[in-house]
């Protein structure tokens, strides 16, 4: 059984993508959100899929008014990996998946997330940072970090 890593969070695609682009909305919240988590001595995760995802998303056309070439989301990723631990996906991810899955009776695109989900538990971190909550309510195996120093001054 995995011991739980209470001081580490997995750090979702979205909040990844806002703290690099900086035309867009959410840029100056996500970078203050990632420098309070490391200034409380949070470990930042990302799993090898929420890597492909913000490749994905960065190369596949316009964000947030912005062009991003292959080189410069290669070098982006490299800048980022300064501060994350990448999580792999041992085998019992196939199990983890499976029962979540099976749990929450997962469809199409949700199987993402519950990957995601998967991974986490396989390592026994159970903290998530992302501007996407909805889609990772259901599953009760983890906490959703606040996306703010004030929300995080609320929660107790």
């Amino acid at each position: 059984m995995t011991t739980t890593d209470v001081d580490a969070c997995v750090i979702d695609t979205n909040v990844l993508v806002y703290s690099t682009v900086l035309d867009n909305p959410w840029h100056d919240q996500a970078r203050r959100w990632l420098a309070t988590l490391q200034n409380q001595g949070v470990r930042l995760c990302v799993t090898t899929q929420i890597l492909r995802e913000y490749l994905v998303v960065l190369t596949r056309g316009n964000v947030f008014e912005k062009m991003f070439s292959v080189d410069q989301v290669l070098a982006q990723i490299r800048l980022l990996l300064a501060d994350l631990t990448v999580l792999d996906e041992p085998l019992e991810v196939v199990d983890l998946l499976h029962n979540l899955v099976h749990r929450y009776q997962i469809r199409g695109k949700s199987v993402h997330d519950a990957n995601v989900v998967a991974v986490m538990l396989a390592h026994g971190i159970h903290r998530l940072a992302t501007y996407n909550s909805s889609d990772f309510q259901r599953f009760e195996e983890i906490a959703l970090e606040p996306a703010s120093v004030e929300d995080s001054r609320g929660t107790g």
